[in-house]
């Protein structure tokens, strides 16, 4: 399946533009294009089409079907299975990757229908083998449910489901921004946070 950020990278490989000149005919910054082509962070609609047009082609959006055959016709990732990919990436100590995990997370939760999310969100999570995801996770359903209008599955009030604290930055200097920053989500799981550090928009 092509990404958002592999198309933007071919469609500007193909058209023998650097950087910095598709970012200008685009009008945005060559840092804010690198991003997007590394995947950090994902163009809203009106600037994808933006890029694509600034490389010599032009963005066409398909309407499908929401399911087909009863299955849900999208890519978007529930929570339990966030969770077991997380304890699968914490066995082969790729903390990063476990971490990448809840980014898409926190993606797939915010891009789709009330309706949806509680469907993403019904299934409690088998525990990851550490407490810290597991409450991290229960944080980012929570916080997508109430932004979102959505019920909040019973799960994430667990007591699984928090720790202590756990600052999210290892930089201990910032500690005290994100005692001041956390959303009152997170704090109640024990998951201390900067404003951005969920973020990659």
């Amino acid at each position: 399946m092509t990404t958002v950020s592999s198309l933007i990278l071919k469609l500007r490989k193909e058209s023998g533009l650097t950087l910095r000149t598709l970012a200008e005919r685009a009008g945005t910054s060559s840092a804010t294009l690198s991003n997007y082509e590394l995947g950090i962070k994902e163009p809203r609609l009106s600037t994808l089409e933006r890029l694509v047009e600034a490389s010599g082609s032009k963005l066409s959006v398909e309407v499908v079907p929401a399911t087909i055959d009863g299955r849900w016709n999208d890519a978007r990732v529930s929570a339990a299975t966030s969770s077991r990919r997380v304890t699968s990436a914490i066995r082969d100590h790729k903390e990063e990757v476990a971490f990448r995990i809840c980014l898409e997370l926190i993606d797939d939760l915010n891009a789709v229908t009330p309706y949806r999310l509680a469907q993403l969100t019904r299934e409690a999570p088998s525990l990851t083998g550490d407490a810290r995801y597991d409450a991290l996770i229960a944080a980012i359903v929570e916080s997508a449910c109430v932004s979102n209008a959505a019920p909040t599955p019973p799960w994430v009030y667990e007591p699984t489901r928090s720790v202590e604290k756990w600052y999210l930055t290892e930089v201990e200097s910032l500690h005290e921004d994100a005692d001041r920053e956390t959303p009152p989500i997170f704090r109640r799981h024990g998951i201390f946070i900067l404003e951005d550090e969920l973020s990659r928009a």
